[in-house]
């Protein structure tokens, strides 16, 4: 149940993180991917205690698989469909 709690929260913060560049809403959004990210933190926290090295890594490298995903997730559909990515960067 974890893994997949930690893999809906990876997958929203890269894709939120990786719109936020393109929106204009970027401050608004970078605090929402950034309470994400707090909240995937103390997930972990609670969840690395006494774990032995090559776990903790184990999870690390699921960490870095999940927020790339994501991050590249959004970035497909950004491409996908440039208006969304135009309409949202606006006359800041």
């Amino acid at each position: 149940m974890i893994w997949t709690v930690w893999a809906v929260l990876l997958l929203t913060h890269g894709a939120l993180s990786r719109w936020a560049k393109s929106s204009r809403f970027f401050a608004q959004a970078s605090i929402v991917a950034d309470s994400i990210l707090i909240a995937i933190a103390l997930i972990t926290m609670a969840q690395l205690q006494d774990l032995k090295v090559l776990e903790v890594a184990r999870i690390g490298v699921f960490f870095i698989a999940f927020g790339t995903a994501g991050r590249q997730l959004m970035n497909s559909v950004l491409t996908r469909f440039p208006a969304v990515a135009t309409r949202g960067a606006g006359s800041a």
